[in-house]
């Protein structure tokens, strides 16, 4: 995952009353790490951008590096992600105050804020 550039992020997760994912994801854990996709744009939308029976954003793989052991709905934390699959031509948009949705296939599970971007793993 070193070879991949990290991001710095600032995340809620959406409880299941506003569409979120049942339970909390375990961003890190012995057993593997929780590997969703973001898209960016307003951090608000909560539904996908559709045409005909296509999806019409550019997913950005992501697998988390660290983040707390114990995710909330509704609460503010941060966490660091590698972006998988880079160099894609949408990563040039993956900077400081670029904001996004987190995906889950066609799910919008949270939403949240890029703080930093940091092309090796030297914090």
């Amino acid at each position: 995952m070193d070879q991949w550039p990290h991001i710095k992020i600032q995340i809620t997760f959406l409880p299941p009353t506003q569409g979120g994912r049942t339970n909390p994801p375990v961003l890190v854990s012995e057993n593997g790490t929780y590997r969703p996709h973001i898209v960016l744009g307003d951090p608000m939308q909560r539904t996908p951008i559709i045409v005909g029976d296509e999806i019409r954003e550019a997913y950005l793989g992501l697998v988390f590096v660290s983040g707390p052991t114990d995710v909330q709905f509704g609460e503010l934390i941060e966490a660091e992600a590698a972006l998988m699959y880079y160099p894609q031509p949408e990563h040039s948009s993956v900077v400081p105050g670029a904001t996004f949705t987190i995906r889950e296939g066609p799910k919008i599970v949270g939403f949240g804020l890029v703080k930093d971007v940091c092309l090796r793993n030297d914090g």
